[in-house]
């Protein structure tokens, strides 16, 4: 049960953050619709903690961090010009090893 509560805890920091970063970004460079996406997919991985199916849950992490993933690559290419693989293997490796905390703690 401990490890259950970290990988919830862990999530729940992750979407905070993230949707922090996205209010930030977006009172710092006005409206952007890619600042709105990334609040509204914060708070859907909130909500997805509370499904009580472990399969339902792993299925919508698995959507939900791939569409973080391509609005942090699409955020990054529009805002830097550039793509930085090490920032998105990192940010790949942190979403597999929630996955892999949410199939084995989690039931």
């Amino acid at each position: 049960m401990g490890l259950a509560i970290v990988t919830y805890v862990l999530i729940g920091l992750y979407a905070g953050l993230t949707g922090l970063a996205g209010v930030i970004q977006w009172k710092e460079k006005d409206y952007k619709v890619r600042s709105l996406l990334f609040v509204i997919t914060a708070v859907s991985l909130l909500a997805v903690l509370w499904i009580p199916d472990v399969n339902t849950m792993l299925f919508l992490l698995v959507t939900v961090f791939i569409i973080l993933h391509i609005l942090a690559v699409t955020e990054g290419l529009k805002r830097n010009g550039v793509l930085h693989y090490r920032h998105h293997a990192i940010r790949l490796a942190f979403h597999i090893g929630l996955i892999f905390l949410v199939f084995k703690y989690i039931n």
